[in-house]
């Protein structure tokens, strides 16, 4: 199977825009022979959303562009998008909103998959406006079975950081189904030295689990946040196999036959404190 990272910086409200990016993203990598194309976290609306979540129709205006969006995607190629989703029932946390990724293949829109744990530390209030999900978030595809979390839900295994900050462990959770494969839909903001310990973080989760995983990040900037992409992929062993650029949209193939990731493009890691603000100002400036 192949799959693909698109990298994207989305622009946040700009439904159609942010649409055609993800379009073009997915007829390039069809044509590249991709099986399965990975986007970011709210990789239509843009993340963060923030207030704008608080309008009706602005939720209603973002199912009718993923509708039109899963009928111009190449048909053969199956595609994860970022998006809200309503809270039909509203009985779980009360929120009118989910935090979802959604399988969009033939046309259709297919399975969704709700984002389990809410940060609202640092730069995150995401509980403001969402509804925690609980399902059990497996894509079955005939390749292997898929276990997909969104951004915060890989951040939360005791071993690695010494302590819970929520009770439940979505990967855990996922391993227990004999998942194949983790992804994790991102919209990990910037710091200096993060992505040093994104990849400690999915070397521990590949060897702990014997499972390798695939880390999709936006990149870009949005008011005072900088995303700096840096979409990594890691096998079995915690070996890095992939890694798309810094800074900078980007679509990564990546191979995954006999349950584990092959070698693939691996951008230079971008180590120097001054260099990844550098980077980051001028992204910041430039978007």
């Amino acid at each position: 199977m192949k799959i693909a990272i698109a990298q994207l910086n989305p622009t946040i409200g700009d439904l159609v825009g942010n649409a055609a990016a993800i379009q073009t993203m997915a007829e390039q990598a069809a044509h590249q022979g991709a099986d399965l194309l990975l986007t970011p976290e709210l990789s239509l609306c843009g993340y963060p959303p923030r207030d704008l979540l608080l309008d009706p129709s602005f939720v209603q205006a973002v199912e009718t562009v993923l509708q039109q969006l899963a009928s111009r995607l190449p048909p053969q190629l199956h595609v994860l998008v970022g998006t809200v989703q309503e809270n039909q029932e509203n009985t779980l946390g009360g929120k009118p909103l989910f935090n979802s990724i959604v399988h969009l293949h033939e046309g259709n829109i297919l399975e969704c998959f709700h984002k389990h744990l809410l940060p609202t530390y640092d730069v995150f209030d995401e509980d403001r406006y969402f509804a925690a999900g609980h399902q059990p978030n497996v894509l079955d595809l005939k390749q292997g079975k898929i276990g997909v979390t969104i951004c915060e839900d890989l951040w939360n295994n005791s071993d690695f950081w010494g302590k819970r900050t929520y009770t439940a462990d979505p990967v855990a959770e996922l391993m227990s189904y004999n998942v194949d494969l983790i992804v994790n839909l991102s919209a990990s903001p910037f710091c200096v030295g993060k992505q040093e310990l994104r990849e400690a973080m999915l070397r521990h989760h590949a060897q702990h689990y014997h499972c390798p995983l695939i880390y999709a990040n936006q990149v870009g900037g949005n008011d005072d946040l900088i995303f700096d992409g840096r979409s990594v992929a890691v096998n079995r062993q915690g070996e890095v196999v992939g890694r798309a650029l810094a800074f900078a949209p980007d679509l990564l193939l990546l191979d995954y036959t006999a349950h584990d990731l092959h070698p693939s493009r691996v951008e230079p890691s971008v180590t120097n404190a001054n260099a990844e603000i550098w980077s980051a100002l001028v992204l910041g400036v430039r978007d």
